[in-house]
């Protein structure tokens, strides 16, 4: 085995026992472009963690949400111009700083959000991994109560079906 392998091998090997550690659970994921994926299991978002081959030396951290049944039958209620406002009220409010953002206009599409932050592998740490991965969970977790929090301001255009 070169070199490179047991160094994709050694930091894949090394978050699994930082995740073990912590409790967290964790699945593989097949992905031709990455020397590994990670899922790891956090409380409320999946976690998707990979070492790309594009960019070399550098993890990603993925998270991604998805609106559930009753959010996205909420949603069907309202105007075209109702989802633009919950859109752009939602963009507006990312961190576009320090994260890279994936966002679907659809909010019926599966992985409508998509938010990732990039390590550096050479300065990866325990820590360092386990906090940047709890800050995406709960930057996840912000963006759906302000889901919900705009689905409870919203008025539908009728109770009886949903807008076409």
């Amino acid at each position: 085995m070169s070199t490179e392998t047991n160094d994709h091998l050694s930091i894949k090997a090394k978050i699994e026992d930082w995740l073990d550690a912590e409790g967290i659970s964790f699945d593989q994921v097949q992905d031709l472009n990455s020397f590994f994926h990670i899922v790891a299991n956090l409380k409320n978002v999946p976690i998707h963690i990979n070492e790309s081959k594009v960019r070399r030396g550098v993890l990603v951290l993925q998270g991604i949400l998805e609106l559930n049944e009753d959010q996205l039958y909420k949603i069907g209620k309202f105007s075209p111009e109702d989802g633009e406002s919950l859109f752009q009220s939602l963009f507006a409010s990312l961190d576009k700083s320090e994260y890279l953002f994936l966002l679907q206009k659809d909010f019926a599409m599966q992985n409508w959000l998509k938010v990732q932050r990039t390590l550096y592998i050479e300065d990866l740490t325990r820590t360092n991994l386990l906090t940047e991965m709890k800050d995406l969970n709960m930057k996840l977790v912000n963006v759906n109560y302000m889901v919900n929090e705009a689905l409870k301001g919203l008025v539908p255009l009728s109770d009886a079906e949903p807008y076409k």
